[in-house]
Formats: structure tokens, C-alpha cells, sequence
């Protein structure tokens, strides 16, 4: 029981840890690209309606990464528990 405390509260830790350089790398990613296919700098309501998108896509990369590093890292050390 202990030990799937842990992996849980580690797990959502990393998650939250990696929440914001990957949004931010994500969002970079997605404004370089639309400035590039439109030939213009972005306006601020554009910029609000992609760093929506980009905030949920984010929670979703980093919760799902982060709970399948932190089961393979536990597999490992631990043994398979």
C-alpha cells in the first residue's frame, strides 16, 4: 500500500515538474510554426486561444510520460512491484 502511495505522489510530482518547460517548449514550437505558414507575427488573442490548446495538450504528455518513466523506473529497481 505504502508503495503505491509513492508511486503516485512521484509520479504526479514529476508530472507537475515537467509541466512548464514543456509547455513552454511546445508553445514554441506551435507559434514558430504558425508564424512561419502565415508570414506575420501572431496576435494576442491568437497566442491566448494556442497557449489553451498547448496547456492541455501539455498536462496530458507530461501525466502520461511521467507515470509510465516513474512505473519503469520502479520495475527496475524494485523488481516488478
Amino acid at each position: 500500500m505504502s508503495m503505491m502511495i509513492f508511486y503516485n505522489f512521484t509520479s504526479i510530482l514529476l508530472g507537475v515538474l515537467l509541466f512548464f518547460p514543456v509547455r513552454k517548449m511546445v508553445l514554441g514550437i506551435n507559434i514558430n510554426r504558425l508564424q512561419s505558414r502565415e508570414n506575420r507575427e501572431i496576435q494576442a488573442v491568437e497566442f491566448a486561444v494556442l497557449k489553451k490548446r498547448v496547456t492541455v495538450i501539455t498536462a496530458i504528455i507530461a501525466v502520461t510520460f511521467s507515470f509510465v518513466y516513474n512505473k519503469i523506473l520502479i520495475y527496475k529497481i524494485y523488481g516488478g512491484v
